[in-house]
């Protein structure tokens, strides 16, 4: 049986929406640019992979060689390179064939060009190169590039395919011939002429959603692993041979092939404007030897460099950057208005001295900018409030807040922003995403940005992580698109932002909800305490569960090893533990097993770097307070745990150290969410957007009221039983809760409706949906 649902839209909050509120988080994780948005077709065609990317890569990865003999006729060299910052290139001497498959085979379509280039010198003999693209026996392009001169210089030819298909590249050269070769690149031709920089259907995908602005280039990539792995935006934006190749801190290779330059042509093609992100002195406290600062004397050519990126985008051609940025081809500015510094970092000593150091200049030199700060990895916990504390201290004008929480954790937190302080820092919720990438997760992303939107005094800027993930190919889930050598995946949640950020109002309204009673969430169950060591082999001795000593247990792998039964809300557990063998440490569960409520302690989290309570339930999990960083668990060293739960609170000690003190959280789930919002239609008149969130396993029959307001038609027309409202909206449903999953495509589906009205508009919200419609008034009778 349906539920009633009313939302009486009431008068204008005062808050208006801000208009840069909806972006993109573009970061190189999943593949998500060489082998992605990047059009290059070409694994590896600098030569420049390494060992340091993965064990077992090298300048070879990605090519297969075919000669007809023994001989030896390739050779990796680095000796007189055609630049110094891609110093690795092939020696050939023919007969010989290079084969590059890309990533997962070289795509054409029929009647279309694509452009072979690289850079060679001849070093024997003389003739020309055959470059095919071949399925099987079949060739589906190809062409000949003649080569002459003993000095580097640049070569191309377009391949027009016979037909559509996926294929491998071949470099083909002749018996006699001697051929240094780098810089090997196979690009789609486009309408203009002109090799194409980024996949056609990925970027279509990124423009349908309009975003407001692209952060980039991270995350964790910004400030790297370790000091020497920092992102360094002048590596990047001159020609592809000039630039610094680099590993990359989620386990591949760095082109650098779309580094700044791109970025800011990206930016322009979506109307998007730019929030770079640069690491803040420091890097990545993840990194061994923890959160390094820059030395001292290197912090001024540091800054200088920050400063040269506002330059770079901003400065007129008259600067030295801006003229640089003239000179490759954009002498127009492009509009840098934000500037990210930090990421994720612990608010350490370092980390202050560099933050504010560069801070100060980059106040002094460009307060046209706004310096966005960080707050740590969690929503809560010791890094999150070192970080407001700094941000306040400082009066940083924006924050950078990151959750990766569950779906309850989402519709708990519905009023998040509603009692920050609204003065002081505002907010930019720079990564967020709720666990799964089911259809639970994309409704609760939505019944939290419609938080954001009406607390958008607050939460100026939102960008959901990470955006793009290459199908067999991911660091991270969930993400937004998926997406493979052939097809783009777009996601439940990705058909949220969309409505989102297509559909926009200006000035926040109040929302009086009936009918959306709030759903209780689940306490901890009765069950037991069992250990796991998923990755090593521990020892437990001394155990004791609720006072009672309990005989020593040995666990090793995923099995958990069971200690004793315990009650639903108080219990205490000690012992100790020694690892003899493995890595990483050891887990302990105190609760239901199954779908039941459970707490989960592990010790030796994240790289055996951290401690971490989790709490699970009703087939969701989450962090309960912050991971706590940690020195890890060590072979025969033992560690001394206790854990008390005397619900709703949890505290946890290790080796004596109380590390955890944790309340959980008891708020029920908002389930049903509704939000509005204003706007001047392009013939003047008022337009209401409203977005209405039913994450409820019942129909909603549901009537939107609006406001009177002077002029109207309403009264006279509702006396005459005459409708005096209209509505266009869209309704996302059609599956259930646990419907999708990473790497699938969208279970749900958009359907349209046009709707009619006396002072409001009704509809069927159905079970799992999201609604947003944009309502006006008929005008008034004449």
């Amino acid at each position: 049986m349906a539920h009633k649902l009313v939302a009486r839209i009431g008068s204008a909050t005062g808050t208006t929406i801000s208009p840069d509120l909806w972006g993109i988080f573009l970061e190189d994780l999943n593949d998500a640019l060489d082998g992605g948005l990047n059009a290059e077709q070409v694994r590896n065609g600098d030569f420049e992979f390494s060992r340091l990317d993965q064990h077992g890569w090298g300048p070879l990865t990605g090519w297969q060689v075919d000669v007809p003999d023994d001989r030896t006729r390739l050779w990796v060299r680095t000796q007189e390179p055609l630049h110094p910052n891609n110093p690795t290139y092939l020696r050939l001497l023919g007969p010989v064939t290079l084969r590059n498959e890309g990533w997962d085979g070289v795509g054409v379509r029929a009647g279309a060009s694509h452009r072979i280039g690289f850079a060679a010198r001849v070093v024997d003999g003389a003739g020309s190169v055959r470059v095919t693209i071949r399925d099987r026996s079949d060739v589906l392009a190809e062409a000949t590039v003649e080569i002459a001169g003993d000095t580097w210089s640049w070569y191309s030819a377009d391949l027009q395919a016979r037909a559509d298909g996926r294929g491998v590249l071949n470099v083909e050269l002749p018996e006699g011939m001697g051929v240094d070769l780098d810089v090997v690149s196979m690009r789609p031709v486009g309408p203009d002429g002109e090799a194409l920089t980024f996949r056609p259907d990925l970027l279509a995908a990124l423009a349908d959603l309009r975003p407001s602005f692209v952060r980039f280039p991270g995350g964790c990539l910004a400030h790297g692993t370790g000091l020497e792995n920092i992102y360094h935006w002048k590596d990047t934006v001159g020609p592809r041979h000039t630039r610094r190749h680099t590993f990359n801190p989620w386990g591949y290779h760095q082109s650098m092939s779309i580094g700044y330059l791109e970025y800011f042509s990206l930016c322009e093609q979506l109307g998007a404007t730019p929030v770079p992100v640069v690491a803040a002195g420091v890097c990545c406290q993840n990194t061994p030897g923890g959160p390094r600062p820059i030395p001292d004397e290197e912090m001024p050519s540091y800054i200088a460099d920050v400063l040269d990126l506002i330059e770079f985008a901003n400065g007129s051609v008259a600067s030295p950057w801006g003229a640089i940025r003239a000179q490759l081809g954009h002498p127009e500015p492009y509009g840098l208005r934000y500037l990210g510094l930090g990421n994720e970092d612990q608010i350490t000593d370092d980390f202050r001295d560099r933050y504010t150091r560069i801070d100060e200049a980059v106040r002094a030199a460009h307060p046209e900018v706004t310096v966005i700060g960080t707050v740590g990895p969690s929503p809560s916990g010791s890094d999150f409030e070192a970080g407001w504390r700094y941000a306040r201290e400082r009066d940083i004008t924006l924050v950078d807040e990151h959750f990766y929480c569950s779906p309850r954790w989402f519709h708990q937190n519905t009023d998040r922003y509603a009692d920050y302080p609204r003065s002081g820092p505002g907010v930019y919720v720079g990564e967020y995403a709720a666990h799964g990438r089911q259809v639970r997760s994309a409704l609760a992303e939505a019944a939290l940005m419609i938080a954001m939107e009406r607390d958008s005094d607050v939460v100026r800027l939102a960008s959901y992580a990470p955006l793009l993930a290459r199908n067999g190919h991911s660091q991270w889930v969930p993400d937004l698109i998926y997406f493979d050598a052939e097809r783009v995946v777009p996601s439940a949640s990705y058909d949220v932002q969309r409505l989102f950020s297509t559909e926009r109002g200006v000035e926040v309204h109040a929302v009086d909800v009936e009918g959306a009673d709030p759903a209780p969430v689940p306490t901890l169950d009765p069950g037991t305490v069992r250990v796991s060591a998923p990755t090593a082999t521990v020892c437990f001795r001394d155990i004791e569960v609720d006072g009672v000593a309990r005989p020593e247990q040995t666990a090793s792998g995923e099995d958990a090893v069971e200690l004793a039964t315990v009650g639903a809300t108080r219990s205490a557990v000690t012992f100790t533990a020694e690892r003899t063998s493995g890595t990483d440490g050891f887990v302990v569960e105190l609760g239901a097993t199954g779908p039941g409520a459970f707490l989960a302690l592990h010790v030796g989290a994240w790289q055996n770097k951290s401690t971490m309570l989790v709490r699970h339930g009703d087939g969701q999990h989450d962090n309960a307070g912050s991971p706590e960083p940690w020195v890890g668990v060590t072979t025969g060293v033992p560690v001394e745990v206790r854990l008390e739960v005397d619900w709703p609170r949890t505290r946890v000690w290790v080796d004596g150290r109380l590390r955890h003190d944790v309340a959980h959280d008891e708020r029920p789930e908002r389930r049903v969410v509704a939000g509005a919002s204003s706007r001047a239609a392009v013939d003047g008149a008022v337009e209401h957007v409203v977005r209405l969130v039913n994450a409820t396993a019942a129909a909603r029959e549901t009537r939107v009221e609006l406001p009177a307001g002077a002029g109207d038609a309403a009264a006279a027309d509702i006396a005459h039983d005459i409708a005096d409202v209209t509505a266009s909206g869209t309704v996302l449903a059609g599956a259930g809760p646990d419907d999708g999953g990473p790497f699938e495509a969208s279970p749900m589906t958009a359907v349209t409706c046009e709707l009619t009205g006396k002072g409001g508009v009704e509809l069927t919200l159905p079970p799992w949906s999201f609604a947003v419609l944009v309502i006006r008034r008929r005008a008034p009778r004449g």
